[in-house]
């Protein structure tokens, strides 16, 4: 009896001590994970400190480091934390131990900010996070400040385009005719150039890929510059203003005219015969050839541009007015037709915006019809996604007496985009294309969205914006005329330029900011 009692006190012994030590190791580890999660957040206390002191320096014009800079190392108390910052220039993200991570103040150079933050409640546990953020130095006008937009297929034949133009995706062939031209510089942001009748462009011209020119007549006033590729010359008359560049080699065989500046390129002159090409100058001179230049480096560079000319998503769900920027809005489907339209545009009062959701068909569209009409505000026409779009600007649209076009009311046409999370214009079938006719004298500034694009060929005079997708626009004949346009807060500023005063590429017009958090990593 005696035994089995000292047994049981001793298997209890053993008991009440493993749950003792089970207890005391679970207090103890307790203790650990309250002294890291205080660690953790003092660090990520230190992290926001840093942000906001960075961010409270920005100005209107960056980050003045010379005379008002924030401080690179920072620290704190209740919680405690120590802070470092610093930046890198790498295009990509750098690994937060990349050795281009250096101390210093942001410049116009900077891509990233990397904030290293140690935070503790005792010594003996310390937290430690890197943190980092993008670093963004550019135009303030981004992403909605752009000029007429064209993801696909864009065609001018024997018409004028005032104001700079971008092709964004694929190759582009120039035939403006000699009847018309683009007024501005051109950007083939990612294709070729090809001259596939008389082109006439009247600033630069920056193509990615190759430019081809054969038995056509090509004019230029500034620069020719291919970024990737060769020049292929081999027409008669050609006439640049300045240099010819080219990233492979400048083929000038069978070809003959005036390069005001010089023929640049890291490869070759192949065909290239002195005699057919002069300077322009009296007495003329021989074109000088650089066959040794480094490839043609350009600013803005082609991926800025296509950063800043991205597709503006104009969705169902987007917002057209706020509290500080109201306007008049009937029910969806109120106002549909030429009369109500009118109507409408016609009343003098706060800007308005006519959605035309649930207006009836007119055919296998809504049409959108003003006819003769002045506008005395700022309109918005908005048509459904989900609905094809008929734009007949037949009648004479007028400004109101007194005013100027770059001060009269504004005309948005706006085609909204089915797809508002993707980036881009949505990919369509020709059936979805919206059809546009325009006839009429327009004396508004009017932009026209067709996230699809338009289906028909047409002689266009309007001024304005062009902005569209997919199958882009088809021009013959007509004078297109960009003028800047605004919807805010929506729409900040839609310019016609992206290089030089007022443009996207404004040096007098930027925006300096550290974003989002892009990456942390904890230790």
């Amino acid at each position: 009896m005696l035994v089995t009692v000292v047994v049981v006190m001793l298997v209890g012994f053993v008991i009440a001590t493993m749950i003792a030590a089970s207890v005391l190791f679970t207090i103890q580890s307790n203790v650990g994970n309250k002294d890291r999660t205080q660690a953790f957040i003092a660090a990520e206390s230190g992290r926001d400190v840093a942000v906001h002191s960075i961010r409270s320096k920005i100005g209107e014009d960056g980050v003045d480091c010379a005379t008002n800079p924030f401080a690179l190392v920072g620290s704190g108390s209740n919680p405690n934390f120590d802070y470092e910052i610093h930046i890198s220039a790498d295009i990509d993200r750098p690994a937060v131990n990349a050795g281009s991570w250096l101390s210093g103040c942001p410049s116009d150079t900077t891509k990233w900010v990397k904030i290293t933050s140690t935070g503790w409640q005792v010594t003996s546990s310390k937290t430690t996070v890197d943190a980092v953020y993008p670093w963004f130095h550019g135009p303030a006008t981004t992403p909605s400040g752009t000029v007429a937009f064209f993801e696909g297929q864009f065609t001018a034949t024997k018409s004028t385009y005032t104001g700079d133009l971008v092709i964004r995706d694929g190759d582009y062939s120039c035939n403006n005719g000699a009847s018309g031209g683009i007024q501005g510089d051109l950007w083939v942001l990612r294709g070729k150039l090809t001259i596939t009748d008389t082109c006439i462009v009247t600033g630069d011209v920056y193509v990615r890929d190759g430019i081809s020119v054969a038995n056509k007549q090509l004019r230029v006033g500034g620069d020719l510059i291919s970024v990737t590729g060769k020049i292929n010359l081999n027409a008669n008359g050609a006439e640049v203003g300045g240099d010819v560049y080219a990233a492979g080699d400048i083929d000038t065989k069978t070809g003959s005219g005036v390069v005001k500046g010089a023929f640049k390129t890291p490869g070759s002159m192949i065909g290239h015969d002195p005699t057919s090409w002069t300077n322009g100058a009296t007495p003329p001179a021989a074109v000088p050839i650089d066959d040794s230049a480094p490839a043609p480096v350009i600013s803005p560079t082609l991926t800025q541009v296509y950063d800043a000319t991205s597709w503006i998503e104009l969705t169902q769900d987007t917002t057209w007015s706020n509290a500080g920027l109201p306007a008049y809005a009937p029910a969806p489907g109120t106002v549909c037709t030429t009369e109500e339209l009118q109507a409408v545009m016609s009343a003098a009062g706060v800007r308005a915006v006519i959605d035309l959701t649930g207006c009836p068909l007119k055919g296998s569209a809504i049409q959108v019809k003003p006819d003769n009409v002045t506008v005395m505000r700022d309109v918005m026409i908005l048509v459904p996604a989900n609905e094809k779009m008929d734009l007949v600007l037949d009648g004479t649209i007028s400004r109101p007496g007194g005013t100027t076009l770059d001060n009269s009311p504004q005309l948005f046409v706006v085609h909204l985009d089915p797809n508002g999370s993707d980036g881009r214009p949505p990919t369509c079938s020709s059936s979805a294309l919206d059809s546009f006719s325009a006839k009429g004298p327009n004396n508004v500034r009017t932009l026209i969205y067709s996230a699809c694009g338009i289906g028909s060929t047409m002689a266009l005079t309007m001024s304005g914006q062009l902005y569209m997708g997919s199958d882009g626009l088809h021009l013959n004949g007509g004078v297109f005329t960009c003028k800047p346009m605004s919807w805010k807060p929506t729409l900040p500023t839609i310019s016609c330029g992206v290089k030089g005063e007022g443009s996207i590429f404004d040096p007098g017009n930027t925006v300096t900011r550290l974003d989002d958090l892009a990456y942390q990593s904890e230790q």
